[in-house]
């Protein structure tokens, strides 16, 4: 029916009579009087088939779509024989709101009765949506004064609200992505009414995901009685019209960044829900269609084979560290498939790929099945590590991981050199020099030892007992890192063969050429106190790219067999100039290989070679540059001139703990690049008379700021140091057999040597010294700031280094001799006007009358078990109350003038 027949049904009768409103100007009493005959009304809109009175209505086009898009209401209707119409905008808090009424402004009238005959409907451009009768209820009354609210029923479409959830369909081939539910942030979903065919496409809809369990007995865990479940809903409703509906598609979407990457379309049939007017429909279902074939599907299955293989249901995690990345607990498959991967130990990609496995911690028993063949993605493998029972898996804070930044990986590489080889051989100085250093600004503070005096898993003991891996290892083409410690595993059983050649996954695998050649991006490998091994395993030789090898503590490997071993991998052409890291540390170890072999290492930066037998060394030739050269705890008697060339990286080089009896010339003094420090501490150097093997002129000294020479036989001040160049800042020659330091120690009889002027810290504690030269005077040694001489035979305090005007400490204590009586008894009258001097330590001795009076400068005063001392503290008692002086003493001594000592009178 066309717009102009419908009004002439409803108003031609009349269309001539009109309301005449008199309109006057000015106030008056009867304009009040006029207006107080006024009254209002509002009309309010519905839906016909949400209204108890609804009724049929007749529209421009069969049903209005919707009531938010009816913005105008044009009301007809009578009064007193008279047609009034009036338009009014229409109002809802919003669009959705809107399908449920809409009011209209209020309209003032003339108080008396009024009779609707019908009304138009707008949209926003003033187009006429729908014409429709007033129905049954069409008479209202104004009162004045009053408000009256009047129904007007609407035949617009039937409409309610739907929300989405996203279920997991089952396992699949059908389906055509591989990706997480997780995944999943926005959908599109199209629905189809099951009556029309008619389908509507719903886009761009938020998804939230969450984990949630729901009851489920786990077969492997009679305590566990709830599975984990993913949960992904699309909480905002959306508008449909009333009728039965399916989902019979969707588009799934993940987000990075700004952008929504398209993950998969797929065409699916959901379960039928019905949508009613204005009422809320919950959790219509979108099946999200998983994949059975899908790799990450088939790497959660491997997990689990591997779990069931090596006794996973008695798996517990044991870690001497615990910390918010490793959960300290089983595996658990009571959950749903794909969540399979989230795993302690396991580490997932984007698309859930296994790119990390780490079984160290969970006392894994028996064989590795061919199933590891399946993690194709995996690029951290470790069977266990050898920090792992102190700092977990992840090694503490430096997380193993897969793709790990150059600095990442090195860090991770020099774990267990920070765990077991780092030591800073300052610590075996007095309290009083390690002091001084520390507060030095411009030395390096001593670290503080925090190695692992046992080792973390005692050698020879076992965190596991696998004892076979098999040869589908080399399907991991990807792998980076692996590790192999603590196992009963032996040489022979490393990849050799398949677990089950008739299992699945090897009849799978058969027909690939697998080899080692094929790994390339595998570099660092550790096969770590294996007690079984007896060789190092032939698949290491095969690796093209390798850089890393530990293989400490391994006691089980001959002296012979593991000198072959390293003289093999140094021949080979592939991983001899390419390895860059060689623990052999705590193993058999008596010789080197011949140099030609060394000489091909030329990537070599680190070897460890401690707690072994060595007494035989073979040179790597100056072309070799090491970083880092630990040979402590050895039998070591000589090192050749030409052993090797350092870099400028070197932090420290130990040589302690063997029976070196010179001091090796494999350093230069005149290298631009100056090491931390030396150490050639528990040597037999000096016992041949000479410190050093070659001429004075030959010698070409060290280039290290620290050189520490303790607890060797050295009788005679080791001044070829010195006459070398060597820039040595702290030297610890405590613990030796020298008796006096010679004119000329320290500089020549003409001049001075070229680097003396550097030497800043200085321990000869445990001598016999008697005296000291002018050589410590501060024209030799302008930057003395602390000395210790304590422990020697002194009879007269030396004051030689008393006036550098950088000295903070000076230690003199326990001066005895050679039938252990106490020498020393004279006061160093004027030692508080030194002018930088913070700490006197003259304790232990036989010191008797001090006259002379305390300053605060001199703050630190150690004087105690000096029997026979006599000393007036009056001076400095303030500073002594406030807690701002520091003086070691014996209450039984004769000390006077501050009470708060609490002298024994």
């Amino acid at each position: 029916m066309n717009l102009h027949k419908l009004y002439s049904i409803f108003f031609l009768p009349l269309i001539i009579s009109l309301l005449t409103i008199v309109v006057a100007t000015g106030c008056s009493d009867d304009d009040e009087a006029l207006q107080s005959q006024y009254g209002y009304v509002q009309f309010k809109l519905y839906k016909s088939t949400s209204f108890d009175k609804g009724t049929v209505t007749r529209s421009v086009t069969d049903k209005l779509e919707s009531l938010s898009s009816a913005q105008k209401i044009m009301v007809v209707m009578t009064h007193n024989g008279t047609t009034v119409s009036q338009t009014l905008p229409l109002n809802a808090y919003n669009a959705n709101n809107a399908e449920y009424g809409l009011r209209s402004d209020k309209l003032q009238l003339l108080a008396g009765t009024y009779k609707i005959i019908g009304y138009y409907l707008y949209d926003k451009l003033d187009k006429v949506l729908l014409a429709g009768p007033a129905g049954e209820d069409n008479e209202f009354t104004v009162v004045s004064g009053g408000l009256q609210e009047q129904t007007l029923t609407v035949d617009a479409v039937s409409r309610g609200t739907v929300t989405f959830k996203l279920t997991k369909e089952g396992l699949s081939t059908r389906a055509a992505g591989e990706y997480l539910f997780s995944n999943i942030r926005f959908i599109d979903v199209t629905v189809m009414n099951t009556f029309t065919r008619v389908t509507t496409g719903l886009k761009g809809m938020k998804v939230t995901y969450e984990e949630d369990s729901k009851e489920n007995q786990n077969p492997d865990n009679v305590n566990d009685k709830y599975m984990d479940i993913g949960v992904a809903t699309c909480d905002s409703a959306v508008w449909l019209p009333a009728g039965t509906y399916q989902v019979v598609a969707y588009t799934t979407y993940s987000q990075s960044g700004s952008t929504k990457p398209e993950l998969e379309t797929q065409s699916v049939r959901g379960e039928p829900f019905i949508v009613e007017d204005n009422k809320l429909t919950e959790d219509a279902n979108v099946p999200i269609q998983l994949k059975e074939t899908a790799e990450y599907i088939k790497d959660y299955k491997a997990l689990k084979a591997i779990w069931e293989a090596l006794d996973g249901k008695n798996w517990k995690y044991n870690s001497g560290i615990v910390d918010n990345t490793v959960h300290p607990s089983n595996w658990n498959f009571n959950k749903e498939l794909d969540m399979w991967g989230d795993q302690p130990g396991v580490d997932l990609d984007a698309n859930g790929r296994v790119t990390g496995l780490s079984l160290a911690g969970f006392g894994a028993k028996g064989r590795v099945p061919d199933a590891i063949g399946q993690l194709t993605e995996l690029k951290t493998l470790a069977f266990g590590t050898h920090g792992e029972t102190l700092s977990g898996r992840l090694f503490g804070e430096d997380k193993l991981a897969p793709d790990m930044t150059e600095e990442q990986k090195q860090r991770i590489r020099m774990h267990y050199k920070r765990m077991f080889l780092d030591y800073d051989p300052r610590l075996n100085m007095s309290e009083l020099l390690q002091d001084g250093i520390n507060r030095h600004p411009k030395l390096q503070p001593i670290k503080k030892d925090n190695r692992i005096t046992l080792k973390d898993t005692q050698i020879g003991g076992l965190t596991n007992r696998i004892t076979f891996i098999s040869k589908a290892v080399q399907r991991l083409t990807k792998l980076q890192n692996l590790y192999l410690a603590n196992s009963p595993i032996t040489y022979d059983n490393i990849a050799t063969d398949w677990e089950d050649a008739t299992s699945e996954y090897a009849k799978q695998y058969a027909d690939e050429e697998l080899s080692w050649s094929n790994l390339k991006d595998l570099t660092d490998v550790e096969l770590y106190n294996c007690p079984k091994l007896t060789q190092i395993p032939e698949f290491v030789y095969d690796l093209p790219e390798l850089q890393l090898l530990n293989v400490a503590c391994n006691k089980g490997i001959s002296a012979d067999q593991l000198t072959a071993d390293w003289k093999r991998l140094a021949d080979d052409e592939d991983t001899g100039p390419k390895v860059q890291i060689l623990y052999l540390g705590y193993n058999n170890l008596e010789k080197f290989p011949e140099s030609e072999s060394l000489r091909k290492m030329v990537k070599l930066g680190l070897l460890d070679c401690v707690h072994n037998n060595v007494n035989h060394l073979e040179a790597f030739g100056t072309d070799v540059k090491l970083s880092d050269l630990m040979l402590s705890y050895n039998q070591i008697e000589e090192i050749p001139d030409e052993f090797c060339a350092f870099t400028d990286q070197v932090e420290g080089l130990g040589f302690s703990h063997n029976k070196l009896k010179y001091i090796p010339n494999i350093f230069n003094a005149n290298s631009v690049y100056v090491m931390g420090s030396v150490d050639f501490s528990y040597n037999e150097i000096g016992s041949e008379g000479s410190n050093i093997k070659c001429s004075m002129d030959q010698y070409k000294g060290i280039n290290a700021s620290t050189v520490t020479l303790s607890y060797n036989k050295i009788k005679k001040f080791p001044t070829e140091l010195f006459a070398s160049g060597s820039p040595i800042s702290t030297i610890d020659l405590s613990n030796n057999l020298m008796t006096s330091i010679p004119e000329n120690s320290l500089k020549p009889k003409n001049g001075n040597y070229k680097n003396t002027y550097l030497l800043t810290i200085i321990d000869l504690r445990f001598n016999k010294l008697t005296s000291l030269s002018d050589d410590f005077r501060a024209t030799t040694l302008p930057y003395l700031s602390n000395m210790d001489v304590s422990y020697n035979c002194f009879s007269k305090f030396p004051t030689q280094p008393l006036n550098s005007s950088q000295l903070k400490a000076f230690g003199i204590r326990h001066q005895r001799d050679a039938e252990g009586n106490r020498i020393l008894r004279e006061w160093p009258t004027g030692i508080t006007t030194c002018p930088s001097l913070i700490q006197l330590q003259i304790g232990s001795n036989d010191i008797r009358k001090v006259d002379e009076k305390l300053t605060p400068q001199l703050y630190i005063l150690d004087i105690g078990d000096n029997p026979n001392i006599s000393i007036d503290v009056t001076s400095v008692c303030p500073y002594i109350e406030a807690g701002m002086y520091v003086l070691i003493y014996d209450t039984t001594q004769d000390i006077r003038g501050c009470d708060a000592l609490g002298i024994e009178r």
